[in-house]
C-alpha cells in the first residue's frame, strides 16, 4: 500500500507543480487511501505487481502529460534502487539476503521486507511500461504525440490482454526475481 501510495503523491505533486494553481491544492487528490486498489492489493501477492488507482489528472499539456509519465517512473526506480543499495550494502541495520539464517525470527523481517519492496517497486515499473491510457507509459505516450495516444486507446483492450496474459504466466515476478539476484 505504502508504494501504491507513495508512486500517486509524487505524481500528485508534479502535477502542482506544474499547474501553479491553489485549485491543485484542493484536499480531495491528497486523501491518499483512494490510491489503494483492492485489485492491486491481490496482485501484490499473487505476482509482485502491484497496482495503484490513479488520480484522473485533465491534462491538455503535453509537457505536463511527459512529466507526470517520467515521474511515476522515476519514483519507482528510486524504490528500487533503494532496496537494492540497502539489501547489498547493508544499511539500517539489514546485512542483505546472504544473512537470513539468523537465531531469532524477527531479525529476518527487515531483509525480507526489503526485498519485497524491491520485488514490488520492479514490478510495478514494468507495468508501468504498458502502453495503458491510465500508466505512467500511457502519459508519456499522451505527452509526446496526441494521435499516439488515440491509436493507444483503440488498442486498449488488446494491450490489457496481453497484461494479463503476462501476469498469469508469472514473467514479472520472474524478471524481478532474477535481475535482483543478479544485482545482489
Amino acid at each position: 500500500m505504502l508504494l501504491m501510495i507513495w508512486h500517486e503523491v509524487i505524481r500528485l505533486i508534479v502535477y502542482a507543480c506544474c499547474q501553479r494553481s491553489v485549485h491543485c491544492f484542493r484536499t480531495t487528490p491528497w486523501k491518499v487511501w483512494r490510491y489503494i486498489d483492492p485489485i492491486g492489493l491481490i496482485l501484490s501477492l499473487t505476482s509482485c505487481v502491484p497496482i495503484s488507482k490513479p488520480y484522473f489528472y485533465r491534462v491538455r499539456d503535453p509537457i505536463t502529460n511527459r512529466r507526470l509519465g517520467v515521474a511515476g517512473l522515476v519514483s519507482l526506480l528510486m524504490v528500487f534502487a533503494g532496496s537494492i543499495l540497502v539489501l547489498r550494502f547493508g544499511y539500517g541495520g539489514v546485512k542483505g539476503l546472504d544473512h537470513l539464517v539468523i537465531h531469532h525470527w524477527w531479525q529476518s523481517i527487515a531483509p525480507i521486507f526489503v526485498q519485497y519492496l524491491a520485488m514490488l517497486s520492479f514490478g510495478m515499473f514494468v507495468a508501468n511500461l504498458f502502453p495503458v491510457s491510465t500508466f505512467d507509459m500511457g502519459l508519456l505516450i499522451a505527452g509526446t504525440s496526441p494521435t499516439g495516444y488515440l491509436g493507444m486507446l483503440k488498442v486498449d483492450g488488446t494491450v490489457k490482454l496481453i497484461f494479463v496474459l503476462v501476469l498469469l504466466f508469472d514473467l514479472i515476478h520472474y524478471g524481478a526475481s532474477r535481475l535482483i539476484l543478479l544485482l545482489l
